[in-house]
C-alpha cells in the first residue's frame, strides 16, 4: 500500500501530488524565514508499477464509543503494531478497515484508560471507556511536545483546569502559592491592575544569580512577562519545569520555565460555560497608629531625653485623651481617614467550545472590574479579554490553527501616587485635623498635605490603558503516509504590546479654622516634589515581537519492547520597543488637561527605543525499553543579540533518565505499590536577560537645558546651554551567557490503589559567569568606572517534598488531602570582593541576600547595666541598644557591622491542602506558609507611628521591652545609621522573623445538576482567600508577613488584599 501511494502522488497531474507540494512549500517556507544559513532537502521518491499484494480479506469493523455520560466523538482508534486509525465522529461512531482476525484495536481518549480489544469474528465492536484514576496516564506539556507523567524523566509539576478555576484572587499567579513544589510566590501587594515587583515575587526554586531570577513564561508556546491577568477559565493546564526538563529551552531556561496551555474546542455539540462572582476585598493586615495622646506621650519622651522643652503639657494631653474637642484636639487617625472599610470587585467569563468533523473552536471573553480601597473610590480598574482558539482540519492529515486573543486594561487613580500618600499617613501627626466637623478638608501635613484630598481626583488623575494583543498562526501536518511517524508543526507567534499614560496633577484647596472669626480658610496645599503647578505627563509604550518556529517530529514504536521519539526545530525571535514622553506645567486652569494648553517654559521630553533578536536550533531524542527504562537527550544552539559578534551563540545540552522500579519482576508481588520511579537528570542553561549592546559604547544626547553635563554648548545671549554627547556606559566585548549547570535527582511513586502519591526531588545549580563589575575590589579614590563582566559564582541548591492522598469512599463521598514543601538555598561563591573586608561582612560564602546591620545584644535595662559596659556609644543611656564591638578595637563604629544572610525571600515555603466531595456538595482549603525569611520593620519618620513602638517601648515600667525607649527621627542611638534612607545601616533588632501560616484559600460549594434544574449544571459557591494568618510575629504587629519590608511605609505600601467571593458556574 505505501508503494502504491507513492506512485500516486508522482503521477502526472495528481492532485494528491499538487496538494503535497503545496504543504511542502509550507513547512520550507516557514523554515526559510527562520534564517537557517543553509538548509538543503533532498526527498528522492521511486517509481514502481508493482503493487504489493496483500493475501489478506480487508473487512470494516464499526461501532460506536461512549463513556458514562453518553457518547465520546473524537475517540482514537488505532491497529495494533501500526499507525493505521481513525477517530469517532459527532456522535461517537466509527469505522476502520482491519486485515484479518489477529488484529487488535487500541481505543484512546484523554483522560479515559485506553482499551485494547482483538476483532476475532466481530463486525460490530462497542466500547464504553472509563475515567482514568491513575496520575502516571495524564498528559503533561513538556517543551514543545507532550509526554504522560509516568514517562517523565524531570522534575515538572502540573497544575489542572480544576484547581486553576478555584483560583482566590483575580491575580492568577498569587493563586498559585502554595499550591505547587518550587513555585516560590509571594504576595507583595494588592495595587488594582499592578503585577511588578512591588506586588508579586514570582521564583522557581529561589534565586541562583545576582541579576535577573524570574523564570521563562510561554502561554501556547509565546513569551509573555506575566500571566497574572489570565482568564482562569480560559487555561486548559499550568506546568512548571524545573530542572533539565526546561533544558529545551536553552538560553533562557536557567530560571526555569512556566508553560500555560489555554483551552481548546472538542468534537461534539457546543458547550457553554458562564462563570460570574461577586467580591468583597478589604486589606490583609492594618497596623493601628497612634492616637493623639500616644504621639503627645511620646514626644514628650523625646525632648526628655534630648533635654529639650516638652511640646505638650499634661492638660493637652488630657484633652487629646477626652476627644471633646475635635477642632483643637483633634484625633486623627490618617489611614482610617483615606481608606475605605472594604471595596467590591467582580469577574465575569463567557466561553463557548464545541467542534465538528471540520473545525473545532474555543471562543471566550473575560470581564474584570475592581475598585480599590481609597475612600473616594477614585482607585479601579477594568479589564477586557477575548479569546478564540480555532483549529481546522484541511484534510485527514492537516490542520492548522488559529489563536487570537486581546487584554484591555485601564486603570484610574489620583494625581498623587499611592506612595506619597502613604508617605503623608505615616508622617502627618494625629494631632493634625483631617476633616472639620462640617466636612471641609483640613490642613493636614506639610504643604497642606492631606491624604484625604491627595487620594481623590482633586489632587488630578493618572490613566494608564494596556492593550495586549496576541496570535498564532499553526499548522499540524501528519506525515505517516510518507514515513509512519513523522509529523511537521509549525507556528507564527505575533504579540502587540502598547501601555498609554496620562497623569495630570493638580493642587487642591484645603482649609485652616481661625478660631477667633470662626471661619475656614481656604489655602492651597501640594505634593512635595511635584509642587504648585500643574502638571501634565502622558508617556507612551510600544512592544512587538514576531515568533517563527518550525519543527519536525519522528516517533516509532519497534516491536514490543522499544519506543523512540524525537523532534528537531529553528526558531527564530525578533522584539523592538520604544517609548517617549512629554511633560508641560504652567496650565492656567484645570479644565484643560492636555498638552497644548501647557506652558512652552520648562517643558521636557525624551524618547528611546531598543531591539533584540534571537535565533534558536534545538533538537530532542528520547527511548525507552519496555516502558521501564527512559532516557531523553536535548540539545539546544541559541544565539542572541544581546552579544557582540563571537560571543553570540550558546550550546545547552541535557540528558535524563527514570527506572520505573515497579516495572521489574522483583518487585511483581508487592500489591501495595503501584508505582516507584527513580528519576536523575543533568542540563547546561543559560540565561541572556541582561540589558541589551554591553558589548558597544552607547551614547546619551540631549536632554534639558540649561542642566549643564559634559559636552554642552551655550548658544545666543545671555546664553541656554544645550547638552551634547555623553557616554552611558563603558563597553566589554566579551560579555556573554549566564552558565547554568543543573543536576536533580527524583524519586515518585503511588501506593495503596493510586490512593497516595508522592514526589521527592533534590537539586543543584552551579550558576557560572553572571555579570557583574569588579568594583568592590576598586577603592573609591581611584575614580575609575569599570565595566561589568561574566565572572560572578553563585550554588543554588534545595529540596523539594510533595505528598498526596485520595480516595473515592463510595458513590456518595470522596476526600483528598496533601501538602508539599520546597527548601531553595544559595550561596555566593565568587563576586570580586575587596580583600579587606571582614570575615563578618562578606558575601562569598554566605546567601546572595542580606541584611546589614549593627549587632546587637537587646537593649539597656537600666542605667547600672549602661555603666557596667565598657563598650558603647558616647551618651548612651538606659532604654537604647546594646551595640556589640565587633571587630574589638574598643568603639562602636562602621567597621562593627555585620551582615545578616537572610532576606524577605523564604528559604522555605510550604502547602497543606485538602477537601472533600459530599453528594453535591464541595469543600476545598488551602494552608500556605514559609520559614527561614526575615524582613526589616522600621519607623523613624515624625507623625503617627504604628501604636507598637508606643506599646511596646521601654520605659521604667516596661524595661524588658522589645523596642528602644521613643527616638526621633535620625536619633543617632536608635535609627539608621547610614545617613541614607535608601541604605538602612542599623541596629538588628529592627529585622522581624518573616513566618508565617496562612490559610490561603477555603471554598464551599454545592452543585444542582442538570436532570434536577434541565437547564444544565449550576455550582454555586463561597470562597475566602487570605482569610487568617497565624504564628506570624509581624502579623501580630498589624502588618503582612508576605510584604517587602517596611522602612516606614516605602518598600511596602498598598498591601495585598483579603477577599470574600460569592459566585457561580453554569455549564450547557
Amino acid at each position: 500500500m505505501k508503494i502504491k501511494w507513492l506512485t500516486n502522488v508522482v503521477s502526472k497531474g495528481s492532485p494528491n501530488k499538487k496538494l503535497c507540494l503545496l504543504k511542502l512549500t509550507v513547512v520550507f517556507i516557514l523554515t526559510i524565514t527562520a534564517q537557517a544559513n543553509a538548509l538543503e532537502i533532498k526527498v528522492v521518491i521511486e517509481d514502481s508499477e508493482e503493487e504489493v499484494a496483500s493475501n489478506d480479506i480487508q473487512r470494516t469493523i464499526s461501532g460506536a464509543v461512549s463513556d458514562a455520560m453518553g457518547p465520546l466523538p473524537g475517540v482514537s482508534i488505532v491497529i495494533k503494531g501500526t499507525s493505521q486509525g481513525t477517530t469517532t465522529d459527532f456522535d461517537g461512531n466509527y469505522s476502520i478497515d482491519v486485515g484479518d482476525n489477529t488484529a487488535v484495536l487500541v481505543f484512546s481518549y484523554l483522560g479515559y484508560s485506553p482499551q485494547e480489544i482483538p476483532v476475532g469474528t466481530n463486525s460490530v465492536i462497542n466500547v464504553t471507556l472509563s475515567e482514568d484514576a491513575s496520575e502516571l496516564d495524564e498528559v503533561v506539556v513538556l517543551g514543545y511536545t507532550t509526554r504522560k507523567k509516568g514517562e517523565v524523566t524531570g522534575s515538572v509539576s502540573t497544575v489542572s483546569s480544576e484547581e486553576i478555576e478555584k483560583a482566590g484572587n483575580k491575580d492568577l499567579a498569587k493563586s498559585l502559592s502554595g499550591r505547587v513544589p518550587g513555585l516560590i510566590i509571594s504576595d507583595r501587594g494588592g495595587l488594582p491592575g499592578s503585577t511588578d515587583d512591588n506586588d508579586i515575587t514570582l521564583l522557581i526554586r529561589g534565586k541562583s544569580t545576582l541579576n535577573n531570577n524570574s523564570p521563562l513564561i510561554l502561554i501556547d508556546g509565546i513569551t509573555a512577562s506575566s500571566f497574572s491577568h489570565l482568564a482562569p477559565q480560559d487555561i486548559e493546564s499550568l506546568t512548571v519545569l524545573k530542572d533539565g526538563a526546561a533544558a529545551i529551552y536553552g538560553a533562557r531556561a536557567a530560571n526555569g520555565v512556566i508553560l500555560i496551555t489555554t483551552k481548546r474546542g472538542k468534537t461534539g455539540k457546543p458547550n457553554v460555560t458562564f462563570s460570574s462572582s461577586y467580591n468583597v476585598s478589604s486589606f490583609s493586615a492594618t497596623p493601628d497608629l497612634m492616637s493623639s495622646e500616644e504621639y503627645a506621650i511620646y514626644n514628650n519622651e523625646i525632648a526628655e531625653r534630648n533635654g529639650t522643652p516638652l511640646p505638650f503639657t499634661q492638660e493637652d494631653i488630657n484633652n487629646y485623651a477626652s476627644g471633646s474637642d475635635p477642632i483643637n484636639y483633634p484625633n486623627t487617625d490618617w489611614a482610617d481617614l483615606t481608606f475605605a472599610k472594604s471595596s467590591p470587585e467582580s469577574r465575569n467569563s463567557l466561553s463557548i467550545s464545541g467542534g465538528s468533523e471540520h473545525v473545532n473552536y474555543f471562543v471566550s471573553g473575560d470581564l474584570v472590574e475592581q475598585v480599590g480601597m481609597y475612600h473616594s473610590g477614585d482607585l479601579n480598574f477594568k479589564q477586557k479579554q477575548v479569546r478564540s482558539n480555532i483549529d481546522i482540519n484541511l484534510t485527514d492529515n492537516f490542520t492548522i490553527g488559529v489563536d487570537l486573543s486581546g487584554r484591555f486594561g485601564e486603570r484610574n487613580q489620583p494625581g498623587v501616587s499611592e506612595s506619597e500618600i502613604y508617605s503623608r499617613i505615616n508622617t502627618n501627626e494625629p494631632t493634625e485635623v483631617g476633616i472639620y466637623p462640617n466636612g471641609l478638608p483640613g490642613w493636614g501635613g506639610e504643604n497642606g498635605a492631606n491624604p484625604y484630598v491627595m487620594s481623590t481626583k482633586e489632587s488630578g488623575f493618572t490613566k494608564r490603558i494596556d492593550n495586549e494583543l496576541r496570535g498564532k498562526f499553526s499548522f499540524d501536518w501528519r506525515l505517516d503516509n510518507l514515513i509512519e511517524g513523522l509529523r511537521a508543526k509549525g507556528f507564527a507567534g505575533v504579540t502587540r504590546m502598547n501601555n498609554d499614560i496620562k497623569s495630570w496633577y493638580t493642587p487642591w484647596t484645603v482649609y485652616t479654622f481661625q478660631e477667633g472669626s470662626g471661619e475656614y480658610i481656604p489655602s492651597q496645599g501640594f505634593a512635595q516634589g511635584q509642587g504648585r503647578q500643574r502638571t501634565l505627563r502622558e508617556s507612551f509604550w510600544k512592544f512587538d515581537e514576531l515568533l517563527l518556529n518550525a519543527t519536525m517530529y519522528y516517533s516509532k514504536i519497534l516491536g514490543d519492547n522499544h519506543s523512540i521519539s524525537s523532534f528537531v526545530g529553528i526558531e527564530q525571535s525578533t522584539s523592538n520597543q520604544r517609548n517617549f514622553w512629554a511633560e508641560r506645567r504652567g496650565f492656567p486652569t484645570d479644565d484643560h488637561p492636555e498638552l497644548f494648553a501647557g506652558s512652552d517654559d520648562g517643558q521636557q521630553s525624551y524618547g528611546e527605543s531598543q531591539e533584540w533578536g534571537r535565533l534558536n536550533y534545538f533538537g530532542s531524542f528520547s527511548y525507552d525499553f519496555k516502558k521501564k527504562y527512559f532516557i531523553d537527550l536535548t540539545i539546544r544552539h541559541d544565539g542572541s543579540s544581546n552579544f557582540g559578534p563571537g560571543k553570540r551563540f550558546g550550546t545547552f545540552p541535557s540528558v535524563a533518565g527514570s527506572w520505573a522500579i515497579h516495572q521489574e519482576s522483583f518487585m511483581e508481588n508487592i500489591g501495595w505499590l503501584n508505582a516507584l520511579k527513580l528519576r536523575a537528570s543533568w542540563a547546561k542553561m543559560g540565561n541572556d536577560r541582561i540589558a541589551p549592546f554591553q558589548y558597544l559604547t552607547r551614547y546619551n544626547y540631549g536632554g534639558p537645558t540649561n542642566s549643564a553635563q559634559p559636552n554642552y554648548a551655550v548658544f545666543g545671549s545671555p546664553g541656554v546651554s544645550y547638552n551634547g554627547y555623553t557616554s552611558a556606559n563603558v563597553p566589554n566585548p566579551n560579555i556573554t551567557w549566564e552558565t547554568a549547570y543543573m543536576k536533580n535527582l527524583g524519586l515518585s511513586f503511588t501506593m495503596f490503589g493510586n490512593k497516595l502519591s508522592g514526589d521527592i526531588n533534590y537539586f543543584y545549580q552551579k550558576r557560572e559567569d553572571i555579570l557583574v563589575t569588579r568594583a568592590a575590589a576598586i577603592p573609591d579614590a581611584a575614580g575609575i568606572t569599570l565595566p561589568a563582566e561574566n565572572i560572578g559564582k553563585v550554588d543554588n541548591f534545595g529540596l523539594e517534598l510533595e505528598m498526596g492522598w485520595r480516595d473515592q469512599v463510595n458513590d456518595n463521598f470522596s476526600y483528598n488531602f496533601g501538602a508539599n514543601f520546597t527548601q531553595a538555598k544559595n550561596e555566593v561563591v565568587y563576586l570580586a570582593e575587596a580583600a579587606d573586608v571582614p570575615e563578618w561582612r562578606k558575601r562569598e560564602g554566605h546567601s546572595m541576600d542580606s541584611y546589614v546591620t549593627y549587632p546587637t545584644a537587646g537593649i539597656f535595662r537600666d542605667q547600672a547595666q549602661v555603666d557596667a559596659t565598657p563598650v558603647k556609644l558616647a551618651g548612651t543611656i538606659e532604654g537604647e541598644p546594646i551595640y556589640l564591638d565587633t571587630d574589638g578595637n574598643g568603639s562602636i563604629d562602621a567597621d562593627d557591622r555585620v551582615r545578616a544572610y537572610s532576606s524577605n525571600v523564604p528559604e522555605i515555603q510550604f502547602g497543606v491542602f485538602g477537601g472533600f466531595n459530599y453528594k453535591d456538595f464541595d469543600f476545598s482549603f488551602l494552608f500556605q506558609g514559609q520559614a527561614e525569611a526575615e524582613m526589616l520593620i522600621f519607623f523613624e519618620r515624625p507623625g503617627a507611628r504604628p501604636d507598637f513602638l508606643f506599646n511596646e517601648r521601654w520605659t521604667p515600667d516596661n524595661r524588658n521591652a522589645r523596642y528602644p525607649r521613643a527616638y526621633n527621627t535620625g536619633d543617632q542611638y536608635s535609627t539608621n545609621q547610614s545617613g541614607s534612607s535608601a541604605n538602612f545601616e542599623g541596629a538588628d533588632l529592627w529585622l522581624h522573623d518573616a513566618s508565617f501560616i496562612r490559610l490561603k484559600q477555603v471554598e464551599l460549594g454545592y452543585t444542582f445538576r442538570k436532570e434536577d434544574i434541565k437547564l444544565g449544571d449550576l455550582k454555586v459557591f463561597l470562597r475566602g482567600y487570605n482569610i487568617l494568618t497565624m504564628f506570624s510575629d509581624v502579623a501580630e504587629l498589624g502588618l503582612d508577613p508576605e510584604a517587602n519590608g517596611y522602612y516606614d511605609f516605602r518598600q511596602s505600601t498598598y498591601p495585598s488584599l483579603q477577599t470574600y467571593t460569592l459566585g457561580l458556574n453554569f455549564s450547557f
